[in-house]
């Protein structure tokens, strides 16, 4: 009898992680933060601010425009050059920094929960990580989890007290249904929100591709960085000449006879199914990493602070 094997890719064997769900923020990942929070101090100047922006006017440090003076305003800011020329107080307006909200949504569809530590795991690290720099920044961060649209939410926090009620949240979601990033970008951007950094942490086997999602993020002006998590096994798999693949998403099963040129057909499809990501990201100057699930997560997150995203 032929193996059935479980993938959550578009091919991979049907070894599954063993997921210990009180394990996954333990001691030593407490303390990895810890090391993140110590290279992002000495990262980022003016620390206390919130670092990811919009623009307002204020007094900030480029110009913006004039109006005229008033009693009571800062007189450092008057323009004397035009005063001496049209004998009028005008006031140099600047732009002021606000701060932007961070949507970090990380997959919790059921294609996740494969690998050992399964991608599920990883991205719910990876999310942990870069909420605690949000909060740590005073950045407003919400952490949404979707599959089949939005799952679960953890509205928008600030401050790095929040960060246990954030852990709490994350180890709270499990990883079920499909996977529709359309649907849920669409579902959460209907309420009315402000354009800000988001963080979208997935394997992106999206039955329906990833241009209409990421069409919409497009539409309302995101900045966006995307993080591909991956295996192995989905990148270059190894299997026996027999086998019965079955999707973990939707349960279909396929009989399939494993062949050298079936493999390289395959490898070729997850090359380019990758390469559209990337292609797409760097078309709109999006960010974009790939990773394996086997990589140290604070690896990862140092590789996405200098791509100059999360640290400004």
């Amino acid at each position: 009898m032929s193996p059935n094997l479980r993938n959550s890719g578009p091919l991979a064997s049907g070894r599954s992680s063993t997921r210990e769900k009180d394990d996954v923020f333990n001691e030593d990942f407490l303390r990895k933060l810890e090391y993140l929070k110590f290279v992002s101090n000495h990262l980022i100047p003016g620390h206390l601010k919130g670092q990811h922006r919009a623009k307002k006017r204020g007094s900030g440090l480029d110009f913006a425009d004039y109006r005229p003076y008033v009693a009571g305003d800062d007189t450092r800011n008057v323009d004397w050059r035009t005063y001496l020329r049209l004998d009028k107080l005008l006031l140099r307006l600047f732009e002021e920094e606000a701060d932007l909200p961070i949507y970090i949504f990380f997959d919790s569809s059921r294609s996740m929960d494969y690998g050992d530590p399964s991608k599920f795991d990883y991205a719910r690290k990876v999310a942990a990580a870069l909420c605690y720099i949000g909060l740590l920044n005073l950045d407003r961060v919400s952490l949404i989890a979707f599959a089949d649209g939005v799952s679960e939410e953890m509205a928008s926090r600030r401050g790095k007290n929040q960060i246990h009620q954030a852990l709490r949240f994350l180890l709270g979601v499990e990883p079920n249904g499909p996977t529709g990033m359309q649907k849920a970008f669409k579902s959460f951007f209907a309420a009315k929100r402000r354009r800000g950094l988001v963080a979208v942490i997935s394997d992106f086997l999206d039955r329906e591709g990833v241009d209409g999602a990421f069409n919409v993020l497009r539409y309302l002006r995101h900045d966006v960085f995307n993080i591909h998590i991956t295996t192995l096994e989905e990148t270059r798999p190894e299997l026996p000449d027999d086998v019965v693949l079955v999707d973990s998403e939707d349960g279909t099963d396929q009989p399939v006879r494993v062949t050298r040129g079936l493999l390289t057909a395959y490898q070729e499809t997850f090359r380019r199914h990758c390469l559209a990501i990337e292609s797409y990201c760097s078309k709109y100057n999006w960010g974009y990493i790939r990773t394996l699930n086997e990589r140290p997560f604070e690896d990862l997150i140092l590789q996405v602070f200098r791509q100059d995203r999360f640290l400004r």
